[in-house]
């Protein structure tokens, strides 16, 4: 199984920060979300550097991006796609 077979990406390698607000918009929406990084050891550079070296996608329910932006941008205005 693959991410892209069921899920949509809605926001490529964002700040954790950022991911984890898109995550509490979608899922008082009712839209489910998944985040998914780079894979390598947090000891390597400890985490304060790696979150905030190494961006996070969010991906949503294949036919939600469409909603799931909507959220985005009816909260954040312009900013939901940077």
């Amino acid at each position: 199984m693959s991410t892209s077979d069921e899920h949509d990406l809605l926001l490529d390698s964002v700040d954790k920060t950022v991911a984890d607000m898109a995550k509490g918009l979608l899922e008082a929406a009712g839209i489910p979300c998944l985040f998914h990084g780079p894979d390598f050891d947090v000891a390597e550079l400890g985490t304060a550097a790696h979150q905030s070296s190494r961006g996070v996608s969010v991906y949503v329910p294949k036919g939600a991006r469409e909603k799931a932006q909507a959220v985005l941008d009816k909260a954040w205005g312009d900013k939901a796609e940077e």
